[in-house]
């Protein structure tokens, strides 16, 4: 068994604000190195979190030994930093969306065929003990049989006019909120519905501008907003039920709601990572909407593990940023496990194939965009 597990990060942002504050909470881990172009960035990860090895050129953690590397770069870098780091032996965490496109998604796929170690997703949400109880919900028939899902992100995120341009407004680099919040969402409904059949989706650019570092306007390709409906196939528990999504990144204000709705009851995910229920029985006849609906908070149940890992959540920085920062605790906690006892699957995680599924539904929804109709993934 191995103890010492040495983690390393491609990428500044995301990982200094969720990942590396998630491993920093495990025994006999080690935050070892960090790579990002940009010095003033680097200097700062690496002083937050103790880091004695920071790279320009992420090229210099290959020979590093690391026993995980998240890459939590914009999707036009991940092919090759994926590729080379699971051929340099390390486990690999890749942020989403997975790819720019299915053929690059392919590729890495089939680079993990081959891979000595983990080739994970970061699609934390499905760990985050809230969904792994709606799952069981959802599966031992409690809320009877599946209706439908809806989905509603409302986010700030980019509501400002003079917010800057970056990759993330380009859509030949893979920015765009169907990637960032669409991917998470289809992932989400896979996980625990099943497969989807079809898609019909439409993007929309709300402000179709942005000033570059030099004052230039520029112009933005990728989506901020998107509306889309899916449609389960025959390996689902839904068969030709409805999935409804309504995201922006340019709302006034923030609010995540995530809702089965099932012959028994309805279960809702929010934004701050709680759980609720409401029985059908339970509702008043007539088309009145005077009376709210009487929702109730469902506690999930954790093993004794996860409960020490939740009360040291509860006490750091991740408790603020969300359900996201703290599912990727919870994933982080699932992949030092698997790479101390050597195991190269973790049950019910996101893997490379998941994420070649989830690119093949985005690109579908991209042409469903374009030519107006249900496009099957």
């Amino acid at each position: 068994m191995k103890k010492e597990i040495r983690i390393g990060f491609l990428g500044s942002g995301w990982a200094r604000i969720a990942q590396a504050p998630a491993f920093s909470l495990m025994d006999d881990v080690v935050l070892a190195a960090v790579a990002s172009p940009t010095e003033k960035h680097r200097t700062k990860f690496m002083e937050s979190f103790a880091i004695t090895e920071g790279f320009e050129d992420w090229r210099g953690m290959l020979d590093r030994h690391l026993d995980l590397v998240c890459v939590t770069t914009p999707p036009f870098l991940h092919r090759d930093m994926v590729t080379e780091l699971l051929e340099a032996g390390s486990s690999v965490i890749c942020e989403k969306p997975f790819a720019l496109n299915v053929a690059e998604a392919e590729s890495m796929f089939n680079a993990s065929l081959s891979a000595p170690g983990l080739a994970l997703l970061d699609h934390q949400l499905r760990f985050h003990p809230a969904v792994r109880t709606m799952k069981q919900m959802i599966e031992s028939g409690e809320i009877g049989k599946v209706f439908d899902v809806r989905a509603i992100v409302n986010l700030s995120s980019r509501n400002r006019p003079d917010q800057p341009w970056t990759w993330w407004s380009d859509r030949e680099r893979g920015g765009g909120a169907l990637g960032a919040i669409g991917s998470h969402l289809v992932d989400l409904n896979r996980f625990l519905i099943g497969e989807l059949s079809e898609v019909s989706c439409n993007l929309t650019t709300s402000i179709p501008q942005r000033p570059d570092r030099d004052g230039k306007m520029r112009q933005v390709t990728s989506d901020d907003s998107f509306s889309m409906m899916m449609r389960f196939g025959p390996s689902s528990i839904a068969l030709n039920c409805p999935s409804l999504m309504q995201v922006t990144t340019v709302g006034s204000y923030t609010w995540f709601s995530f809702e089965v709705s099932g012959s028994l009851k309805s279960i809702r995910l929010d934004g701050a990572g709680r759980l609720w229920e409401i029985e059908t029985g339970g509702a008043k006849s007539g088309r009145s909407l005077i009376d709210a609906p009487r929702w109730k908070l469902v506690e999930p149940i954790l093993p004794w593990d996860e409960l020490v890992l939740q009360e040291k959540i509860r006490h750091s920085s991740l408790a603020v940023h969300g359900i996201f920062a703290v599912g990727f605790a919870f994933l982080a906690h699932r992949a030092v496990k698997a790479i101390r006892n050597g195991d190269v699957r973790i049950p019910d995680a996101a893997g490379f194939a998941d994420g070649l599924v989830v690119q093949k539904v985005l690109a579908a929804a991209a042409t469903s965009h374009r030519l107006r109709q249900w496009v099957k993934p």
